[in-house]
């Protein structure tokens, strides 16, 4: 049942006789209403939903309304906002709540429905979800190619942003962050937007989000809840005209619906590229034969893209002569692991003998999982999230494989320890502030892998502040458990009691006792068990 506005005497109440009726997307005058079945019906029967009440001046308090139905789900008590055509308004000054907040089947425009019978203008809709991460960094690389480009101030970040930058007061009144814990762009220097004595910081009342601009966006860990960044507007026109600079990084928008490969995309400047960086792939320009190499994929509606060139160009359009389709990268599945704002490449070439059963590659660097990728072709990119080329160079490195076993319900992991000096870190046009690394695995490599021991690796870091990660690997799956010890031998928390399956594995400690309070400075043992085996390691908390 929708009205497009509907106006209800003061003191009487709009009776609807269905006592199963659906009264969703009006928009209500009124000053004093109820709204509710008739009286030989039950009014908790009545699903109330979307609405909007414009209330005048003599409206009773909001929490008197509709106290008899369960479902009055997302109805607003505000201005309308809405013209004498009763449609909703949408102006240099006003953006009206009805725009996009509606229920049910998309209008006409392919945008979610308006509240009320009359829709808005003919506009775009975008939306960004953020997953709720448990115990993990995630690092996201986006942008944002539909803007409101006819409300004042829309655009300033700390407006564009809202909804990330909620913040609520803790137990002691002090303001938190709820969702964001940072966001990062280039613009001709670095930016951030990140919280800072109690407060958010950063050029959120100076800088304008635009199509052409990327960003680079994490949240806290463990979020109440998913959090999505949508916005009602209008898609950035392809042939906008935007500046690359030259000599520096580039954080770029990919606002073109057609998805690209980047040698189209960048077709106008292909012979200046250094670069070309994505979330999952990238490319860069070899020294010796001025060629293009590694891991190429797709520029996507929304991806963010790092470019280097050589020379400054002020006028640059996406090009789009030859849209293919989109090349959306699996998730990880079998490996976990914290992502950090930049990774180095790991480039993984491999035999077609490999590629039937084999189906996720993970990195360990010191026995903590630093990166993985699923495979899917003979050369895949493995973004390595290390702080510097000398992890992978001279650290402890580990290749573990998880593949399919035609004899086996479950997939199957082994491991492979590449010899010193295998892993070297190579270098191009870029420079050296961007190195990478190739590796070639033979099928003589793959004979070489041996299934994980029952091992409890060294906690990293330590010593450590406030949190570390401790890795463990299991030849085959098993009940097993993890607890914290003080030097007293005194439990202290139970990280970990259920049955895991065979492989590499790491669980995060935060510090915290099993009341979740923070445990003083000293040493702690930290005990792996299964029913048949135990190790035990020592680390040091230093506060």
């Amino acid at each position: 049942m929708q009205w497009s506005y509907t106006v209800v005497e003061q003191t009487r109440a709009l009776y609807v006789f269905n006592a199963d009726a659906e009264v969703v997307n009006n928009i209500f005058d009124v000053s004093q209403v109820g709204i509710r079945c008739n009286d030989t019906y039950d009014d908790s029967r009545l699903k109330y939903y979307h609405n909007i009440m414009k209330l005048g001046a003599n409206a009773i308090p909001a929490e008197q309304y509709d106290i008899n139905l369960p479902e009055n789900i997302n109805n607003q008590i505000c201005d309308a906002q809405i013209d004498a055509n009763y449609r909703p308004i949408w102006n240099s000054t006003t953006m009206s709540p009805c725009i996009d907040t509606g229920f049910g089947e998309d209008d006409p425009d392919g945008t979610p429905p308006d509240i009320g019978a009359i829709p808005a203008i003919q506009h775009r809709y975008w939306e960004y979800s953020f997953e709720n991460q448990h115990d993990l960094d995630k690092w996201y690389w986006v942008s944002y190619p539909v803007l409101n480009t006819i409300t004042d101030n829309a655009l300033i970040a700390n407006e564009f942003f809202e909804e990330l930058l909620h913040r609520h007061q803790d137990s002691d009144l002090a303001w938190q962050p709820t969702y964001l814990e940072e966001i990062r762009w280039v613009n001709q220097g670095q930016n951030l937007i990140t919280w800072t004595s109690g407060a958010w910081a950063g050029p959120m009342n100076s800088h304008s989000v635009s199509s052409p601009q990327g960003y680079k966006i994490k949240l806290l860990q463990d979020v109440p809840d998913v959090v999505s960044l949508s916005e009602s507007g209008f898609k950035t026109p392809n042939n906008t005209q935007f500046p690359i600079y030259g000599e520096v990084e580039n954080w770029l928008g990919y606002f073109r619906e057609e998805p690209q490969y980047p040698e189209d995309a960048f077709a106008d400047i292909w012979d200046d590229l250094v670069s070309v960086r994505a979330k999952n792939w990238s490319i860069t320009r070899d020294v010796g034969s001025g060629l293009m190499i590694g891991k190429k994929g797709t520029l996507n509606f929304g991806d963010m893209v790092i470019v280097r060139t050589n020379n400054d160009h002020n006028t640059f359009r996406w090009g789009g002569n030859h849209p293919v389709p989109p090349d959306l990268k699996p998730e990880v599945k079998g490996f976990v692991y914290d992502e950090k704002p930049d990774y180095i490449p790991l480039y993984v070439s491999l035999s077609d003998s490999l590629l039937q059963d084999l189906d996720e590659i993970g990195l360990y660097v010191d026995g903590v999982c630093r990166g993985a990728v699923v495979v899917e072709d003979s050369l895949e990119q493995i973004s390595a999230y290390v702080d510097n080329a000398a992890e992978l160079s001279e650290g402890n490195v580990e290749f573990v494989f998880c593949y399919n076993d035609s004899k086996s319900m479950e997939p199957q992991m082994k491991s492979m320890k590449p010899p010193v000096g295998r892993l070297k870190a190579k270098y191009s046009q870029a420079g050296s502030a961007y190195p990478y690394f190739e590796f070639k695995l033979s099928p003589e490599d793959m004979d070489n892998i041996v299934p994980p021991e029952f091992s409890l690796r060294q906690n990293y870091p330590n010593p450590f502040n406030p949190t570390t990660t401790i890795a463990y690997s299991l030849p085959e799956a098993n009940q097993v458990r993890i607890d914290i010890y003080n030097v007293k031998g005194q439990l202290v928390k139970s990280l970990l009691n259920k049955d895991m399956e065979a492989g590499l594995h790491s669980i995060i400690w935060n510090g915290r006792d099993m009341n979740n309070q923070s445990v003083a400075s000293g040493i702690y043992f930290y005990r792996l068990s299964s029913p048949s085996m135990t190790q035990t390691k020592r680390m040091l908390l230093m506060k």
